[in-house]
């Protein structure tokens, strides 16, 4: 359902309705033709049962952002407290505009016409700290390159062009640290524990953060 919004660069809109309620009756809510075409078009309308749990998701200790779409429980992740509530969202999952009561059509398709201008607007607002990061990177200043990246991250913007960017400098910064933690288990020097505990100053705050403490531990015996 969300793969084929992906695929077609569908906008789309989650409803969230009260617990139970029957399909038919919250399909009703909403009645007005030029909502209809446009849910006949290239907009995906969803009804999500409203869900009150607020039990927290698995942690894996990554600041990294995921798609929203990915969650089994939507109305958590998308920090829904009251139904009805109508959110617009693009086709990687990020919010651009929320009703919590039942809009007018005219409102909705506004929000809906607006998200490609959204989506450019919330990729320029990464675009400086991207660029901040990859500075940080060419200056071997590990410390601030992350700082630059968790302001992105801070955003839960997935899938546009900033966002993945400054997810796949991340990601490649982590992959060379985790390589080199590794490489200095395995070859012990002299100054292992020295380079640890500065790799633990820069590694604050990320998933590599318990690795690098182990990996000290082991070294002090």
């Amino acid at each position: 359902m969300f793969e084929a919004a992906a695929k077609d660069k569908a906008p789309i809109v989650l409803y969230f309705a009260e617990e139970g309620l029957d399909p038919i009756e919250a399909g009703n809510v909403l009645h007005d033709a030029e909502l209809a075409k446009i849910s006949a078009g290239n907009t995906l309308f969803v009804m999500v049962e409203y869900n009150g749990d607020r039990t927290p998701s698995f942690d894996d200790g990554s600041p990294v952002p995921t798609s929203k779409l990915l969650s089994p429980n939507l109305s958590r992740d998308y920090d829904v407290t009251k139904y009805p509530t109508f959110i617009v969202c693009d086709w990687f999952g990020n919010e651009h505009d929320r009703h919590t009561k039942v809009p007018a059509p005219s409102s909705l398709i506004k929000g809906i016409e607006s998200v490609s201008d959204l989506m450019t607007k919330a990729n320029d607002r990464l675009l400086g700290n991207l660029e901040e990061a990859r500075k940080c990177l060419e200056d071997k200043d590990t410390r601030k390159f992350f700082k630059a990246a968790l302001k992105n991250f801070g955003y839960g913007y997935v899938g546009l062009e900033a966002a993945e960017e400054t997810i796949k400098l991340y990601r490649a910064t982590i992959d060379a640290a985790r390589a080199e933690v590794d490489k200095i288990l395995e070859s012990r020097p002299e100054d292992g524990q020295k380079r640890l505990k500065d790799m633990s100053k820069d590694y604050r705050d990320t998933e590599l953060e318990s690795k690098i403490q182990d990996a000290l531990d082991i070294l002090k015996g």
